[in-house]
């Protein structure tokens, strides 16, 4: 509601949104037993509004005052922060400065991310620089990792997409096989079945 005034939300809609966040129950029955407690957060699964309510609400995130070398960037729920600066020292200073801003509107907004499933990439230029850094979240110092899965795409702490790509040549691989296990001379899938499963799941790979 909060992000909507300042948004400047026509009247009518505010009010339908009022509306929609009022006296909300989430109920449990289980044989003669039935549960009810109120929700004060959240929409419902499958809603129709929701995600909209979410990106109304995620996107105050993204406006906060990072450093000038800092951007963020959110896909959904997924959240990444990326950090540029010419020494380990002010990297570790501005990403755990920008780290506190996020965990103060985390506290805000009923959020709290995850810092068991946040990861740290450190990346250089310099060769053999395996240097840890101390980039802390919930006041956790988080793990540092040599590769990162992010929207898919593996990266590396070299930039050079190795492990992208022996990742995906392994699931091509896998999903090969599968294909040339139900294609034999005699039985099998027909041609155009198999071209049509192979230019559906392997072309895009």
């Amino acid at each position: 509601m909060k992000q909507l005034r300042e948004l400047k939300c026509p009247k009518n809609l505010y009010n339908l949104s009022v509306s929609y966040f009022s006296n909300r129950k989430a109920a449990l029955s289980v044989n003669n037993y039935r549960m009810e407690k109120e929700v004060q957060k959240g929409c419902p699964p499958g809603s129709s509004c929701g995600p909209g309510f979410w990106n109304v609400m995620y996107n105050s995130l993204l406006n906060l005052k990072f450093n000038s070398r800092t951007k963020v960037i959110a896909f959904a729920d997924d959240l990444i922060v990326l950090t540029r600066e010419a020494c380990k020292m002010e990297t570790e200073n501005y990403s755990n400065e920008d780290l506190k801003k996020i965990e103060r509107w985390g506290t805000d907004n009923k959020i709290e991310f995850n810092d068991k499933k946040s990861k740290v990439l450190f990346i250089s230029r310099k060769r053999n620089d395996n240097r840890k850094v101390n980039i802390y979240l919930n006041y956790k110092r988080l793990d540092q990792t040599e590769e990162m899965k992010y929207l898919g795409i593996y990266s590396d702490n070299k930039f050079n997409f190795n492990a992208h790509i022996d990742y995906t040549v392994a699931k091509s691989i896998t999903l090969v096989n599968m294909l040339s296990r139900m294609a034999k001379l005699q039985w099998g899938l027909g041609h155009k079945t198999l071209k049509t499963i192979y230019e559906g799941a392997i072309v895009p790979i």
